[in-house]
């Protein structure tokens, strides 16, 4: 069993090495130089804030949180407060209040990894269109009005961390799974072009088998 284990560890790393390749952010200076806008997140929960009293009526609504937590210090048991909620609009023409994208801190409600919960109004009831075990760090927009979005998925492999970056888009009322465009082992390395089909159904059985998607 032990030397099946190594021999699969090894297997996932010469297939990363093999088809990802070292990002690249060196500015190229060329006659049109290209623009990029920067639709990457990145959550700080100690200095998060709440835009209005609809997160928190929201929060109550989900019966996620205790609205009579003495402080927002205890993960175990979480104050409906920015410190551990982060929302995002689910599209530009949906009100926060008939549907949104949720961020959980890790630790809250006793899970070790932060969440991602994915909710839309169906007769006047929120239902929970999508759940995952990673972080979000980014958003694109996209013609369907709703954001692209790329999710972090961490993967513990013989003690070591691995992270998959993973692009979701919105299909038939939810989000689907797309492929993953990241792995980061350490260093960061975007997967090639003609491998990204095939290691996306890799990767998503590696998601699927930890439940890191629900």
């Amino acid at each position: 069993m032990k030397h099946f284990k190594q021999l699969f560890i090894t297997c996932v790393l010469v297939l990363v090495a093999v088809a990802c390749e070292e990002t690249n952010d060196d500015i190229q200076i060329g006659r049109n130089p290209v623009q990029t806008i920067d639709n990457t997140i990145s959550t700080d929960f100690n200095a998060n804030q709440f835009t209005s009293k609809t997160e928190a009526s929201l929060l109550k609504e989900l019966k996620i949180c205790n609205v009579n937590a003495p402080n927002d210090t205890d993960e175990k048991n979480p104050a409906c407060s920015p410190k551990f909620f982060r929302f995002f609009p689910l599209a530009k023409n949906i009100p926060l209040n008939n549907g949104f994208i949720l961020l959980v801190k890790a630790g809250v409600g006793g899970h070790p990894l932060r969440r991602i919960l994915i909710f839309q109004r169906e007769k006047g009831i929120l239902v929970k269109l999508n759940g995952f075990n990673g972080n979000l760090i980014e958003q694109r927009p996209s013609k369907s009005g709703f954001n692209d979005i790329v999710v972090r998925f961490p993967d513990n492999i013989d003690n070591s961390l691995i992270y998959y970056n993973c692009l979701f888009q919105w299909k038939n009322g939810k989000y689907e799974y797309k492929h993953c465009e990241v792995i980061d082992e350490g260093m960061p390395r975007k997967v090639k072009a003609e491998f990204i089909d095939s290691m996306g159904v890799e990767i998503k059985k590696i998601l699927d088998k930890n439940n890191m998607i629900f």
